[in-house]
């Protein structure tokens, strides 16, 4: 059991000086940057000094992104500067820290993720099964790229990895070569929240709630939830059952969460908001069916407003921005809170991904996976769990993930097709090598400008 003692809040934090550091966002002209533009401003003092770089091909995502901060930082007189580059070396050159937070193929290559599996009968998402599996194909030789760089570069950097999917990217770069990578996701600072908010169990203002989550990213079980140093947990499961036996029948609107509240009760602890694509899939797919639009394309379908009201504001002394991508807090907080207590040398406890070196019993050494590190100076310590209170029957699809993640990981790295589909073939939601091999070659086919010529033969 592990109970974090340490400062509950930026004030607290604040009390260390903050030294000066380059921070570099390669992905920096995306619409989720305009967020991290308003968090860089909320944790001002904790980085007084410092020298943030946005970098993106996208010259004019990039240009947006760059007057919106650039105004937002002038108006609150903070003590950081901002530039913009295209120059990926010139970004990542000595470097503190990177930030990656991009979508090789953008959201239309999503859109193949969501909708070819679908047509073989698999279920098409984001970052589990085979659009899973491909995202981390294009994103991998990327991110890897970036590494490569980093190390000749900016080799005492911290690389904090928001490209998706973000454990499978982050094991591949941690056997590629000796960098300091830490696998960022803030899906455990929402949905814990948010499941105690459910449950009337919400922590006290100017304080958060502790949680021991731990698997693997989107891929975990929350076993405590602490509040004010109590376990709560007991009274989220409590709650999750008188919920399940209120609301027997699911519809279009609240299955996934009717899902995720279902496996609370069911097993006593948190499932990440993705494990009910692995217990569910047979209901999941047929409410995926009958959607007539994918995530992306409801996605796609938002952007030109988001854009529009950017470029509003961009147009005015002071942004003012209602609609964030990503919404107001999130990405950009998370990850600045993350940066922070490297860079102030804090040891608040966050949950990461990391690679396991025995933190996790049940999974191999080198997985990397999700759990409470404590971070400070040196990055991020993961907390060792032992088993972390996870039982025996939820232990065997974690097992079955890891390794999946890790044979994605080395086919992305070095393999050729026949590596990649067997990797594939291994994913839970497909699990059948002649399955793997018809959806592989033709979204191998739909994906081969942002594939390595070795994937595709």
């Amino acid at each position: 059991m592990t109970i974090s003692t340490q400062p509950n809040s930026v004030a607290e934090r604040e009390k260390k000086p903050a030294r000066r550091a380059k921070i570099t966002i390669i992905g920096g002209g995306s619409p989720y940057c305009a967020g991290l533009m308003q968090s860089i401003v909320h944790n001002a003092d904790s980085l007084r000094g410092s020298h943030i770089t946005l970098m993106d091909i996208n010259r004019e995502g990039l240009e947006l992104i760059y007057t919106i901060g650039s105004k937002l930082f002038k108006h609150a007189g903070i003590d950081i500067t901002l530039e913009r580059t295209t120059d990926r070396e010139e970004a990542i050159s000595d470097a503190d820290f990177v930030i990656t937070t991009f979508r090789t193929g953008g959201l239309q290559a999503r859109r193949l993720d969501e909708k070819i599996p679908l047509r073989h009968g698999m279920i098409g998402q984001e970052t589990v099964g085979p659009g899973g599996f491909f995202y981390a194909l294009r994103s991998i030789p990327v991110v890897a790229g970036i590494a490569t760089e980093i190390e000749k570069l900016a080799p005492k950097a911290f690389l904090l990895n928001y490209t998706n999917p973000s454990n499978i990217v982050t094991e591949a770069v941690a056997h590629h070569n000796g960098i300091r990578i830490i696998g960022m996701c803030d899906g455990p600072v929402h949905e814990i929240p948010q499941m105690a908010e459910l449950a009337g169990l919400n922590a006290a203002p100017g304080k958060r709630l502790y949680y021991r989550t731990l698997g693997l990213n989107h891929g975990n079980w929350t076993t405590a939830v602490w509040r004010d140093g109590i376990d709560v947990l007991p009274q989220i499961v409590a709650w999750s059952q008188e919920y399940t036996d209120a609301h027997p029948e699911w519809n279009q609107e609240n299955y996934e969460q009717a899902m995720i509240i279902k496996l609370t009760a069911q097993y006593g602890a948190i499932p990440s908001h993705y494990l009910h694509y692995y217990y569910f899939p047979d209901k999941v797919l047929e409410f995926l069916h009958k959607k007539p639009t994918s995530r992306s394309e409801d996605i796609m379908a938002m952007i030109p407003d988001i854009l529009a009201h950017y470029k509003e504001e961009a147009k005015k002394d002071v942004p003012h921005l209602t609609k964030v991508r990503g919404g107001n807090g999130g990405f950009g907080d998370f990850a600045l809170d993350v940066l922070c207590s490297i860079l102030n040398d804090t040891g608040e406890e966050w949950v990461l991904n990391v690679p396991n070196n025995g933190s996790i019993n049940f999974l191999a050494n080198d997985r990397v996976v999700e759990l409470p590190c404590r971070v400070d100076a040196r990055g991020a310590m993961p907390l060792a769990q032992g088993d972390g209170g996870i039982a025996v029957e939820q232990r065997g699809l974690l097992s079955l993930l890891a390794e999946y993640e890790g044979a994605t990981a080395r086919a992305a790295l070095w393999g050729n097709r026949r590596d990649a589909i067997k990797a594939l073939a291994s994913n839970p939601l497909v699990l059948s090598y002649s399955k793997a091999e018809e959806v592989y070659d033709e979204m191998a086919a739909a994906h081969a400008q942002y594939l390595p010529e070795r994937l595709l033969k």
